[in-house]
């Protein structure tokens, strides 16, 4: 699990680099937030399915997929926000881009929630953690109903 998650931060460092380069092209911003999405996604899912019941339990793979999820949502938020990266094979809306400051208030959101669902995972209590598995979630919601295809 731990070389998974080596391999994934080596990723998310590339892509970062990538990022910093401001995004020379919409398709190159699109790619990185598709990147970005894909892999919180999947660290999201497999916390999920522990709080659902369809996966065991355990605090450290727990903790350590919850982890993921906070640096990944701290990553570049402007490749939402560059110009022309509502356009082409994408789900998001213009309305991102046409309304940054609402946007980045649910990102900022999101990573709030992350962080505390962090600190319940780091407790090791299933009971602490899934109550903070939900406001995350809630969050989600906060980008993906008003800009979200």
């Amino acid at each position: 699990m731990m070389k998974k998650i080596v391999a994934v931060l080596a990723l998310v460092f590339v892509l970062a680099a990538v990022a910093y380069a401001q995004f020379s092209k919409p398709e190159d911003a699109i790619k990185y937030r598709k990147a970005q999405m894909t892999l919180i996604v999947h660290h999201f899912g497999s916390m999920g399915a522990v709080i659902k019941g369809n996966a065991a339990y355990d605090a450290a793979d727990f903790a350590s997929h919850a982890a993921a999820v906070e640096m990944l949502s701290s990553l570049q938020w402007d490749a939402f926000l560059s110009p022309g990266s509502d356009t082409g094979d994408t789900k998001m809306k213009a309305e991102a881009i046409k309304e940054p400051a609402k946007f980045l208030a649910a990102a900022d959101a999101f990573e709030t929630a992350i962080a505390e669902l962090v600190a319940a995972a780091d407790s090791g209590n299933l009971e602490k953690i899934k109550p903070k598995f939900g406001a995350v979630a809630q969050t989600c919601g906060g980008c993906h109903k008003p800009y979200r295809k």
